[in-house]
Parts: structure tokens; sequence; C-alpha cells
């Protein structure tokens, strides 16, 4: 493995090397030269497991899983959400409700739907999740579980946010088109514990990208309207970054998490890499076995997650920093579809090894995610492991089988 290092990285390594054992790491080659940014110098989660309140370890709910409650699946649509349509735009239509014998869901139809996978949720101790943009009825299904919500949105709402300060009061009480989804009520009954600011903000789509002053503008509008709702100022404002964008890329992680209001920065880190994360030109795990070895846990966890977090998350991201994203892939592009059983025993010590880390480390980290997803082909879930394989119908006596071949809620508990 060939890797440069300057002086100042040498305790960041030395204390991973001390934390946790993580193996030999074969074949992966990471020949990134990029040394820009600060080093974290120890600390790593400055002791801060749950810096969004709801649990250290949490799971991603994405547009696959919120369309399981859609007779179609179009996940362009937002899945089964009618709660508001009647009222602010009566004429609107409603999604088709799965196992519903009427065209459209009623609201209890949809909650209900969503309430099968919260009480799942609930019941291995996976108490937050992660929601891409709003949607009322997977809010409501996790209020009656217990299970917080850090909620999303579209990276076209940041201008907006920015541009005009009376539109996140707009966005928080449900009256903007097409989500017409409030949010407000489930900040007043303490189930939504924080707001994310786009998703991969530093990427290609929506902002190219979204500055951190553009950011801050957008996040400083937000705290205002949250701060006028009852519980809305113990809602974290946070936004997301593929990877961990350091010098001389600009913007860099250490300007993301100094933007005015935004209490928390995730990064997307991912082994095989996804969106080629850890960014630039370095060869990393980036598919099935190419280069040798590197689809195999552990060590991709070193080269491609842990290893890059320690080396690279600049002192300004200290305390506020979590994983938004991290999971394991068939590496197959070509086949995105390939039910690869027999990476299932990777996947499992993939994120047995992860999640010692982070237990270590005292980092928040989401899983990606509670089902399997793939993002060019609905029909081919299973690109990127979920914890569970998906279904179609969610309201069913048993539930889906695990892709995690452990107890799945280890997943959730340090020892």
């Amino acid at each position: 493995m060939k890797k440069s290092i300057n002086i100042s990285k040498i305790l960041s390594i030395a204390l991973l090397l001390g934390f946790i054992t993580l193996g030999s790491v074969g074949g992966c080659n990471n020949s990134n030269n990029n040394t820009g940014g600060d080093d974290n110098g120890g600390g790593l989660g400055a002791g801060s497991a749950t810096i969004f309140s709801g649990g250290q370890f949490g799971v991603d709910y994405s547009w696959t899983s919120v369309s399981r409650c859609r007779n179609n699946r179009d996940i362009s649509m937002d899945g089964c959400d009618v709660n508001a349509a009647f009222k602010n735009i009566p004429s609107a239509p409603m999604p088709a409700c799965t196992g519903s014998p009427n065209p459209f869901c009623t609201l209890d139809e949809c909650v209900a739907c969503y309430e099968v996978d919260t009480t799942q949720m609930s019941s291995v101790g996976a108490d937050i999740l992660r929601l891409y943009s709003p949607n009322y009825s997977v809010t409501e299904a996790a209020s009656k579980q217990g299970v917080k919500v850090v909620v999303g949105t579209e990276n076209a709402t940041i201008s907006m946010l920015a541009s005009d300060a009376s539109f996140a009061t707009t966005y928080l009480t449900g009256q903007y088109s097409p989500y017409i989804t409030p949010l407000e009520p489930h900040i007043k009954d303490g189930t939504i514990v924080g707001i994310i600011l786009g998703n991969e903000v530093n990427g290609s789509f929506g902002c190219t990208p979204c500055s951190p002053s553009l950011l801050g503008m957008a996040a400083t509008n937000l705290r205002t309207a949250l701060n006028s709702i009852t519980g809305g100022s113990d809602v974290k404002i946070a936004t997301t970054l593929v990877g961990i964008p350091t010098a001389p890329t600009s913007p860099t992680a250490e300007e993301y998490c100094n933007a005015s209001d935004i209490d928390l920065v995730g990064f997307d880190l991912y082994c095989p890499a996804k969106g080629q994360s850890p960014p630039g030109p370095t060869i990393v795990c980036t598919g099935a076995n190419t280069p040798a070895g590197c689809n195999t846990a552990p060590q991709c966890v070193d080269v491609s997650i842990t290893g890059w977090y320690e080396t690279n998350t600049p002192m300004a991201c200290l305390g506020k920093s979590f994983i938004a994203e991290t999971g394991y892939t068939t590496g197959n592009g070509a086949n995105p579809g390939a039910n690869d059983s027999s990476l299932y025993t990777d996947l499992t010590t993939m994120l047995n090894t992860y999640k010692s880390w982070a237990c270590t480390n005292q980092i928040q980290s989401f899983y990606f995610e509670w089902f399997d997803e793939d993002e060019s082909n609905i029909n081919a879930p299973n690109k990127f492991f979920g914890i569970y394989e998906w279904t179609t119908t969610a309201a069913m006596q048993n539930y889906p089988t695990a892709k995690y071949t452990g107890t799945v809620s280890d997943l959730f508990t340090c020892p």
C-alpha cells in the first residue's frame, strides 16, 4: 500500500492502529497524494456519539425504501404520503397504495405501511433514521414507534432558503409544492431531531457545488424559522458531502464545517467507493477484486473509510462530523442487480469492523441502508446491499430476510 503522509498526520495513524486492529490491507492500493486539510490530531468524534439525539447508529431510508409503500415504483415520487395534499391542494393526485383496495391511499394506510418498518427498526435498536426528503407518513410512523428522524431537503431548496427568509417557514409548515408535507408537527413532538440541507452538496447535481456561503445563508434563515417553533431550537441543521474534500480542492470540508449556522457535516464514505469517495485519483477498492483483494472486508474499511476519515478530517469538523452513509456493494456496475450472496459474509465483516471503529472513536453513523438500493435500475436493487433485502410489500407477516448475517441488533449497540 502506498500512502503519502505528512508529519502532522502520524499521530492520527498511530491512534487508528492503537484503537483497533483491522488486519492486513492486502492488495488495496491507495495512491492518493493529496496532503491538504488539517489532521484531526486525535479527538475524532470529540467524545460525542449522538450529536443527533436518537442513538449512535442509525439507518438511511432512501427512495427505494420509501417506494415500498407504492404500487407504482417510480422513485422520482416520494412514496406514499397523502397527509397535507387534501388540505393544501385538494386536487393533487395521490400515489397508489400497496395492498389497498382503494385507488389511492388514506393517510392511515400510508402510516400503517411504513409502521411495519419502523416497528422492526425499534425492535433491533435502530432508533434513528435518515429520510432524504420530507414524508409525513414516514415520520408519523417513526413517531408512533419512538424512532427519531433526520429529514433531508433536496439541493434545489438550498438557494430558495438562502434567498427568501420567509421560505423557511413555508417549507416547515408544508405549504411548498411538491412536498406538501409539514415538518412542524414532528418537530413539536420531538420526532424530527435534524434537518439535512441537500445531499452531497459538493457533488455535481442540484448545486455545482452548493457553496459554503450559500449553505450558511440557507441555514441562518432555517434556524430563525426553527427557533419560532416549539422544540425547533433543539433541531440540528446539517449538510452532507461526498468524501472529505481537502485542499487544493475548493470548497474544502473545513469551509463547509465553518459555514454559518451549520451545526453538523456528514461524510459519505464507502467501501468499495461509491461516487469516487474518497474523491480524486485515488485507487481505493473501486470494484469487485480490483485491485486484488479490495472487495474483501475488513481491508477496505481500513483504506476507504477509517483511514481516510482519520487522516483527512479537519479540525473545524471535530465534534460536528458524522458518517452520513457507509455500506457495501457488489462492486459490479455491469450487473448491478446481481444478488451475490457470496458477498454477504464480507458485508457482515465490513459492518462489524466499521462498527467497532465507530464505537471506539464515538462516531455517529448511518448505515446505507435499511433495504437494498440501486440508483440506476429500480428493478435491480442489490447493487448497494441493505441490511435487509428489498421487497415490494412492506405489510407482510414475515419481515424480509437480513443480508447482514449476524444478529441485526448487534449493529446498533457498542460493547
